[in-house]
């Protein structure tokens, strides 16, 4: 299975990613700014089986599956070297998506980078 959704380069969306940080009320104002910092940086590009990606200095690129889909998300099954098996779910807004990060109900966005190309008939 696969998603044609996903095709493509995804860049992390650093001003929503903090519009959403600065919403949360669970976070100190001191924590805030510090978190702040890590967003924005991430490029993701998917192909039918990988996922490539470049944050700064690092790259590196995971397979990955698509083991469930409806017309709002994608759940993936992501194959890392150093964390082993991960489940993703990746919930889509248009040429955005978002996910959350680890065990938090933190959010961080995604928009297209590239536009997604149309297969020729």
């Amino acid at each position: 299975m696969m998603d044609s959704r996903l095709i493509g380069t995804w860049k992390s969306d650093g001003r929503r990613t903090a519009k959403e940080i600065a919403a949360r009320g669970d976070v100190p104002a001191s924590k805030k700014a510090k978190l702040r910092r890590f967003f924005g940086k991430l490029v993701l590009r998917y192909t039918r089986t990988r996922c490539y990606s470049q944050c700064e200095d690092h790259a590196s690129a995971n397979r990955y599956a698509v083991v469930a889909k409806d017309a709002w998300s994608v759940t993936l099954v992501v194959s890392n070297p150093i964390a082993g098996k991960q489940i993703v779910h990746i919930h889509f807004e248009g040429e955005r998506y978002w996910i959350t990060l680890g065990s938090s109900d933190m959010r961080e966005f995604f928009k297209r980078a590239s536009p997604k190309k149309r297969r020729r008939r």
